[in-house]
């Protein structure tokens, strides 16, 4: 996966965005998704507003899902759609599958220690 780091300012919008709408987050056991016909206005312009700026800064992006406490970390991450081969030209295949990234990783850069 290949990322942009995002700003502080985008960092603490996603932050607030998280902690101001609980019904963007879930801890999906598998295929589980938010049903997004059931958010406020103010909810679906939050969401709209994160998955922009994801798409700006995850390579290959398609679609932000949710937010969730990581199992491993117990930080926060969020959970979309990407494309797996975005990043490298010399893939014949693509292939469109689901990625977490925790939120301090999309200001800071991956952890190599942790991955």
């Amino acid at each position: 996966m290949k990322i942009e780091l995002i700003s502080n300012q985008q960092h603490l919008f996603i932050k607030e965005m998280y902690e101001k709408h609980p019904v963007l987050t879930s801890q999906n056991e598998g295929y589980e998704y938010i049903d997004k016909s059931k958010f406020a206005k103010e909810e679906k312009e939050a969401f709209d507003n994160i998955e922009a700026i994801l798409k700006k800064h995850i390579t290959g992006f398609h679609e932000f899902n949710n937010f969730r406490i990581s199992r491993k970390t117990n930080e926060l991450e969020l959970r979309f759609q990407y494309s797996w081969t975005a990043d490298d030209p010399d893939s014949r295949v693509s292939f469109s599958g689901v990625g977490y990234i925790l939120l301090d990783e999309l200001l800071n850069g991956f952890d190599k220690l942790r991955r």
